[in-house]
Formats: structure tokens, sequence, C-alpha cells
């Protein structure tokens, strides 16, 4: 093996152990990303629906509108 072919092994080996690190780092932020968004969707569905109006106001003003009285 020349010592050209030993420095590619090298930065070759250098790469590989450069991509296991980048991958494991973009695993770790993954799941950490899917967890954060877990929790989210958790809090957003606890969150009880709020109709914004009466119903029976929506209905008087329906019926003002229908006849007329609006």
């Amino acid at each position: 093996m020349t010592d050209e072919d030993t420095a590619r092994a090298r930065a070759r080996a250098h790469d590989d152990a450069n991509t296991a690190a980048a991958s494991a780092a973009l695993a770790k932020r993954n799941a950490a990303l899917s967890a954060a968004i877990e929790a989210a969707l958790r809090a957003y569905d606890a969150v009880p629906i709020v109709r914004a109006s009466d119903p029976r106001a929506d209905a008087r003003a329906a019926i003002a509108k229908a006849t007329g009285d609006a």
C-alpha cells in the first residue's frame, strides 16, 4: 500500500466517521422534534372547543334576516 493509498483510506475513514456522527446528530434532532410535535398536538387536543357565538343568537339573527327584520 502506497502513501497515497494510506492517505485515501484515512480520508475515507474520516469521512465515514463524520457521516456517522452527522447521522446520529440528525437522528437525535429528529427524535427531539417528533417528541415536541407530539407534545404540541396533545396540548392542542386537550384544549376544549369553544363556540365563538351563541347558537340561539345565531338562530334569532337567521330568523330576523329571513323575515326582513334584520
